[in-house]
């Protein structure tokens, strides 16, 4: 844990020294930090590489489009491109002139990855793009610094793939030469059995058609967006479930050698090689699944297929890989993070490429582009290992996070998870989501995620064993205490990793456990932040999470720049609100995504822009073991709609980007919102600096999605309490004014559930949530104050208490903020604890913290992000 702490005390001792030569306080003008599409080099000029191998990227020319289509069916109107005479150009040196020592390499694709890291020191790149008469038109030279450091990642070249991939089959789900071996050790574990009562199952029951798909649930529907919604669901429900049942065929082959199963299996894939001809099918993952069992079935029943199912087979192999390879080549390495690819179909094609590699000679390209857009561009999105659509989504990713290092892991002898973003991962799966406990509530689809499923167990499992992290480790045993916790998701599409659990033998590392954490945790680049009061038991601890993140709300974030929740025993309390119906849905859109929904402010009664351009950010921060402190800032959230993608969606959705609806011309000059977790008390003091160009209205928003609030005003604060079946959240709000306050149990727009059918066609209604606004009056700057205090619902808490020289005492710490709208922005607290020399001060620069003796000084710093 001392470790840990520490570096988390280095960052903000770093802005310290940076508080002697540069302004405490950053104000961002850039319209957006993050883009849909790469629009920067990395590395960037004047940048410093010390964690990893360089890996040369750059944006595609502007002028040009080479996706098929942009996400979710909407056609781009640039000019389209044929993505084959794309070349270009690099050049690199340590040389500042590219005179000497140049190498220069021509490349398909806006990135490469040189064989070797490259040396300490400086070094200087140029690229270029190659025209039709084969004139380069080169950027301007780059620099940057290479660093060496002992444990950087450096995963090997692409010929070290290419000369230890096997050249016989199977060589995907197991490798040929360890096939005896890996189906004795399997008998042992408890997975082995799993699959082969699932497959007898299979073995007796009968094939489904795609003539099955019920497509009378689309007639009726409002628009062409909502009918292929609709229909894409459905032919999923049915085609999911027969790759399920073919998968679970092909591995307890695997695992036994026995012919029923591969018989039976070779059977129905050739079959399911005609469904796309059948006009009910929609969606692209139904193209990746016949790819995935087309490819699976060749490669592990290679010796038992006859020459004419061998020949069905690779011809469905190279129409579906050659159109994933279209699609993803000079797109998806210059892509935010395009949801689809990352989650299964990248992975799909994979494997796909590696197992006919040798045997189609499109999947030379296919397999070296596979490989080598893993090692630009993933794991890590970005750096902190935080996965910034949020927890809703994050575990359609774990098959692919898991198996694609794995194999490429199994074929090198290089553990692909010393990437030091697994480590991110780790913090990021443990603080988003502690034992027992719901999701911290960022990205759409967060609201089920209850409690932490054998999925994201498996995830942790995985990561304990292949990293050696303890904390992964102790939080898989705190979870999976049964011997059939796995079992559940075992034919999960996007997540079980039973097939990981029986291929690798490495045990569950023993060490610190989750009692030994830090408090808190804060991912700067994905813009996420959680603290704990009590790592140990589940049942009273309170966990408060935030956000103010740099990919704004695009893909599946949502609109919560400087929003909060709190939790108790693993409950929510104060919580964001609304169901994600669809992707583009009224109310997802303008009761989930949109601002309103969460624990944050209005401005106007408008909110912050939907896509990258609605973004936030944490400036500073700091992790202590008796106070934690971070900053967020939203100043650059707020406005009308400018995305051109979101604007597009918009239109085909019926979504309105209107004053009515929330989005308006901007008068937001600054949102900075500080917050303080009190010790690991359940004590939270937030604090807002709020400032507009002209006297606008400012809506304080708490949500809760269990109980009603209760709602009292005071002489000097109103208080706001919500509760659990076992705890309660009291919100005391101070503000510079008189405040206008409103409860209500309606949304904004009902919540209609059309797409969302059971197995039986039936609807399950949404129910509504409970929402309360605090309206200030028009001024030009506001702040407001909160104190919550996060607890035992059978220990109520008593208010704080105003002192007669205006401080407030609560607990055992002393405040003193300033609300009024004259002044600077300023707020002390300090801990009245015996013998606990514990205190942080901002007077509207810098931030100091004090503690145990030592003092760290905090100012702004910009985030390192990718694109």
């Amino acid at each position: 844990m001392k470790k840990l702490i520490s570096s988390i005390l280095l960052c903000c001792l770093v802005s310290g020294v940076q508080a002697q030569e540069k302004p405490a306080r950053i104000r961002l003008t850039d319209v957006t930090l993050m883009h849909e599409m790469r629009a920067t080099p990395s590395p960037l000029d004047k940048a410093t590489v010390s964690d990893r191998a360089v890996s040369f990227q750059w944006p595609l020319q502007a002028d040009i489009d080479t996706s098929e289509e942009v996400l979710d069916g909407m056609k781009s109107r640039k000019k389209k491109v044929d993505k084959s005479r794309l070349k270009y150009q690099l050049r690199y040196s340590q040389d500042a002139a590219l005179k000497s020592n140049v190498i220069q390499e021509e490349t398909r694709w806006p990135f490469f990855n040189p064989e070797k890291d490259l040396a300490p020191g400086v070094w200087y790149w140029q690229y270029g793009y190659v025209n039709e008469g084969g004139k380069t038109q080169w950027s301007s030279v780059l620099q940057f610094t290479v660093e060496a450091h002992p444990d950087k990642f450096c995963p090997p070249s692409f010929k070290t793939m290419q000369a230890n991939l096997s050249k016989s089959h199977p060589r995907i789900l197991v490798q040929k030469d360890q096939w005896a071996d890996f189906m004795k050790n399997s008998r042992s574990k408890p997975e082995y059995q799993w699959y082969l009562e699932q497959a007898d199952k299979v073995l007796k029951t009968p094939m489904q058609s795609v003539n099955n798909i019920n497509t009378k649930l689309a007639d009726g529907l409002d628009n062409a967006m909502q009918r292929s919604a609709m229909l894409t669901r459905e032919s999923r429900r049915i085609i999911d479930q027969e790759e399920a049942n073919v998968e679970l065929l092909i591995r307890a082959y695997l695992l036994t050698q026995d012919t029923k199963y591969s018989k039976e299996a070779i059977k129905r894939v050739i079959e399911m090689v005609g469904w796309d001809e059948n006009k009910n099918v929609m969606g692209d993952f139904n193209a990746f699944t016949m790819l995935s069992l087309s490819s699976l079935a060749y490669d592990s029943f290679y010796d038992l297929l006859d020459e004419g199912q061998k020949q069905t087979l690779l011809k469905e192999i190279k129409k579906r890989g050659s159109e994933s390879y279209n699609n993803f080549n000079n797109r998806l390495e210059n892509h935010i993070a395009d949801n689809h690819v990352w989650q299964m179909t990248l992975r799909i094609f994979t494997f796909a490429a590696f197992s006919v590699y040798g045997e189609l000679p499109e999947a030379d390209t296919w397999a070296d582009y596979c490989y080598n857009v893993w090692l630009a561009r993933f794991p890590g999105l970005n750096k902190d290992g935080a996965w910034h659509n949020g927890d809703g989504y994050f575990a359609v990713n774990f098959r692919t996070l898991v198996e694609v290092p794995y194999f490429y892991t199994t074929v090198t002898g290089f553990n692909f998870f010393n990437d030091p973003w697994y480590q991110g991962s780790v913090m990021y799966t443990l603080y988003q989501q502690p034992p027992f406990s719901k999701s911290a509530g960022n990205g759409s689809g967060h609201q089920g995620n209850m409690k932490p499923n054998s999925i994201r167990v498996g995830y942790a499992d995985a990561l304990a064993r292949m990293t050696g992290n303890t904390y992964a480790a102790d939080y898989v045993r705190r979870i999976a205490t049964t011997p059939d916790f796995h079992k559940r998701f075992l034919t999960s599409k996007s997540g079980s990793l039973a097939w990981f659990r029986l291929q690798c033998d490495r045990p569950l590392p023993e060490g610190e456990g989750l009692a030994n954490l830090p408090m808190g945790y804060v991912f700067p680049e994905s813009g996420l932040a959680s603290f704990m009061t009590n790592w140990e038991r589940v049942g009273g601890n309170a966990m408060f999470s935030f956000r103010s993140s740099p990919y704004g709300s695009t893909s599946h974030a949502i609109a919560n720049q400087n929003a909060f929740n709190t939790f108790f025993g693993g409950s929510s309390l104060f919580y964001s609100s609304g169901h994600h119906i669809a992707f583009v849905d009224k109310h997802s859109m303008l009761c989930h995504r949109s601002t309103r929904a969460h624990n944050t402010i209005l401005v106007n009664g408008m909110g912050q822009r939907i896509g990258t351009e609605g973004y936030g950010w944490i400036p500073r921060y700091y992790i202590g073991e008796k106070i934690g402190y971070l900053l967020g800032d939203a100043s650059n959230a707020y406005g009308e709609e400018i995305s051109p993608i979101w604007l597009e969606r918009g239109k085909e959705g019926g979504i309105e980007y209107t004053p009515a609806n929330g989005w308006d011309k901007n008068h937001l000059k600054t949102f900075r919102r500080h917050t303080v977790a009190l010790g690991k008390t359940g004590l939270v003091f937030i604090y807002d600096e709020l400032e507009a160009d002209e006297p606008v209205t400012w809506d304080y928003l708490l949500h809760t999605v269990i109980h009603p609030m209760n709602v009292t005003k005071k002489d000097k604060f109103v208080h706001i309490q919500a509760t659990n079946k076992n705890g309660a959240s009291d919100a005391y709000l101070f503000s510079s004014g008189t405040l206008k306050t409103d409860t209500t149990s309606q949304f904004f727009a009902p919540a209609v559930n059309w797409l969302r059918a059971d197995a039986k066609g039936q609807f399950a209604a949404y129910p509504n949530h409970w929402h309360f606004t605090a309206t200030s009056e028009k001024q030009k700057t506001y702040r407001f104050a909160t104190i919550i205090n996060t607890h035992l619902l059978s220990r109520p808490v008593a208010d704080p208490e105003i002192l007669p020289d205006g401080r407030i005492k609560v607990g055992s710490w002393i405040i003193k903020v300033n609300v009024s709208a004259e002044g600077a922005p300023s707020f002390f607290i300090r801990s009245t604890r015996k013998g606990e020399d514990v205190n942080i001060t901002y007077k509207g620069g810098a931030t100091i913290v004090r503690e145990d003796g030592y003092e760290t000084t905090l100012v702004d710093k910009r985030p390192e992000l990718e694109i």
